[in-house]
């Protein structure tokens, strides 16, 4: 205790009024709150996207590897005769729609209209495909549909989902808000 009192006699006047310490005290409060913890949702909100758009299992890899299954079915299509051109101008669209950078939100809906596209192209050419052109089309239709099925189970929803609620709690809303981190987009 004697220890503290000779700091606290060596203190500047300034210091040593009332109200001083507690205002010091609440600034470094706000500077810890605030600063650390905008950079931790910061560092959150980039662990949820990495979900969508990095990694081996990222909804981003998996869809790379349904677009090219689609591009696939196309190109087997284009050598059946008789495949009607509308539906494969709609499926090779739709696959360079995707070719683009989107938002998760964006990017599903390019996938259903890749899908709908894919379908209804595999729909018109199977019957028309000679033997080796049907084990083609249906090996890169099964992979097309494959990743379809991971990309509907993909956890990126739920993790968006929890991120969102605790982004929106307090006092992260606020945080946020100062560190312009937004609610994560569902790929929905």
């Amino acid at each position: 205790m004697k220890q503290l009192a000779k700091l606290e006699q060596k203190l500047p006047a300034a210091l040593k009024k009332a109200g001083v310490p507690q205002i010091a005290a609440l600034v470094l409060l706000a500077v810890s709150v605030f600063g650390i913890g905008g950079a931790k949702l910061a560092g959150y909100y980039s662990s949820t996207m990495a979900g969508f758009n990095s990694g081996k299992y990222s909804i981003t890899a998996d869809l790379d590897q349904r677009v090219s299954a689609a591009a696939n079915v196309v190109t087997v299509a284009k050598k059946i005769a008789g495949v009607d051109e509308a539906l494969l101008t709609a499926a090779e669209d739709a696959v360079n729609a995707l070719s683009e950078p989107l938002g998760p939100a964006d990017t599903c809906a390019a996938n259903e209209t890749l899908d709908a596209a894919v379908e209804a192209l595999y729909d018109a050419a199977l019957p028309l495909a000679d033997a080796i052109q049907k084990d083609l089309l249906s090996e890169q239709h099964s992979e097309f549909m494959s990743r379809g099925t991971i990309l509907r189970n993909s956890p990126y929803n739920e993790q968006a989902e929890q991120f969102n609620k605790d982004r929106n709690a307090f006092p992260a809303s606020l945080i946020g808000a100062l560190w312009g981190v937004d609610e994560a987009e569902y790929f929905a």
